[in-house]
């Protein structure tokens, strides 16, 4: 199996078992313990403040076409649509798009993809004035998976469009060895029940991966694109990773 289908499989996986917990890990609402409309308040409190944001940058330079990369069950994508004609959400996980096509696919300006792919290529170049991706890279199978991925948003990116993905800065050493993830890797490949794993043993197989702010700043710049704010995202103290939203343009 390549780390390509096993990534496939771990969030087709999640999407079966659990999928707004998968989306925003919160561990009070793990097990299903998410409640639609509080799930679905939180994207729209989220994409509010990222438009107030992008209206005073000065971008994108039109609201036609929006997508949200790496869209779950479109948490998202379905609060996109009351800012945008036309709102595409995309998704590696078949189950995942499933559900969000269930949820929200009554919105007239909605449309759900799988992608069978890690990055966006399926699109054409220029296709998108917004595009977002919050909570996403980070769990790429590979630090050259995220770079590739972070170029293609660029390319699909139409000219003074707005581009604005999240991605953590910095995991500390004892936070990067994962033993859950590999743990329930381990055991998945011993022949054990992906359902038993996760709810039974508690396990999951989010990775987190992560690329510097300053190799970002270089590759946004390396693509042509120009970066126009880059904001720490706010932590608790506690909270070992540090993690920044950046919002680009072309």
């Amino acid at each position: 199996m390549t780390l390509l289908d096993r990534h496939r499989r771990d969030w087709d996986e999640l999407g079966k078992l659990d999928p707004f917990w998968a989306v925003l890990s919160d561990p009070s609402r793990r097990f299903g313990r998410w409640e639609v409309q509080e799930f679905f308040k939180t994207g729209e409190v989220e994409i509010q403040q990222l438009l107030l944001l992008a209206d005073q940058l000065g971008y994108p330079a039109a609201r036609i076409r929006a997508l949200d990369f790496g869209c779950g069950v479109g948490r998202l994508t379905r609060a996109l649509a009351g800012h945008f004609q036309e709102c595409t959400g995309v998704d590696i996980s078949a189950p995942m798009v499933a559900r969000a096509r269930e949820l929200s696919g009554s919105l007239g300006n909605c449309s759900f993809v799988v992608n069978e792919e890690v990055g966006p290529g399926r699109f054409s170049d220029d296709s998108f004035d917004f595009v977002v991706s919050k909570l996403v890279l980070q769990h790429l199978p590979s630090k050259k998976a995220i770079e590739n991925c972070i170029r293609e948003l660029v390319r699909i990116l139409k000219k003074d469009g707005l581009l604005v993905f999240q991605l953590p800065c910095f995991i500390p050493i004892r936070n990067r060895l994962q033993f859950r993830r590999r743990i329930y890797a381990c055991l998945r490949m011993v022949g054990f029940g992906h359902d038993y794993v996760y709810q039974r043993l508690h396990l999951h197989p989010i990775r987190m991966n992560y690329v510097p702010e300053g190799k970002v700043c270089r590759m946004i710049d390396l693509v042509s694109a120009k970066l126009v704010l880059m904001r720490p995202d706010p932590r608790e103290p506690t909270e070992p990773i540090v993690s920044a939203t950046y919002f680009v343009t072309k």
